[in-house]
């Protein structure tokens, strides 16, 4: 009897330990199968996320600085210089005024600096400038002796503190322009670096 009564006390716990066992082991199956998974991100997630976002190729190496293709935007350029030699507000002056040009389809309304590098002088385009648009830009003077030789050496740099976001910063100079005391007047065509976007 005694036997028949520990053989029916043991028969419960044994089962309550193999039930045990087997929950503890397909738990670890369960939390190792989980452990070794990698969260994926949703579609959602993956379409929104910065990382994978998409964005269109430049077409041009200097073109768009934000990556946007045929991007709305500007790109001054200086295009010319015009220099005469005059009597102005009853003195003998040299009078320089430049010409800036828009190469991009976007527009500013931006006042422009001009800043004459080499004379120490700049001057500003009010009222901004629009799409393959070329502007005058003010004037400025320089007193001449005619009795003495001289030859004005200098460049001229629209938008030279960079405050207004172009599509391409590094085409604002106009190098190498000269004017000499045995010349009364000359036009200095800048080059215009590209490339730009076909304005049509």
């Amino acid at each position: 009897m005694f036997i028949q009564q520990r053989g029916g006390i043991w028969n419960p716990i044994m089962a309550g330990v193999f039930s045990l066992v087997l929950m503890i082991v397909f738990s670890r199956i369960g939390f190792g199968a989980e452990g070794d998974q990698k969260p994926t991100a949703t579609k959602t997630e993956q379409a929104t996320s910065p990382a994978k976002a998409k964005t269109p190729g430049k077409s041009f190496p200097d073109g768009g600085s934000d990556g946007v293709a045929w991007g709305e935007g500007v790109d001054l350029v200086v295009s010319k210089v015009v220099i005469t030699k005059g009597v102005f507000a009853g003195e003998r002056k040299i009078q320089i005024i430049p010409y800036i040009k828009n190469m991009w389809r976007g527009r500013t309304s931006s006042r422009i600096k001009i800043l004459f590098d080499g004379l120490g002088m700049a001057e500003w385009i009010e009222g901004g400038i629009g799409p393959n648009e070329e502007k005058r830009g003010g004037a400025i003077y320089r007193s001449y002796d005619p009795s003495k030789t001289f030859t004005l050496r200098f460049s001229v740099v629209v938008d030279s503190d960079n405050e207004i976001r172009e599509n391409n910063d590094l085409n604002n100079r106009c190098e190498n322009i000269t004017f000499s005391s045995s010349e009364t007047s000359k036009t200095h065509r800048c080059p215009i670096v590209g490339p730009h976007e076909p304005l049509r």
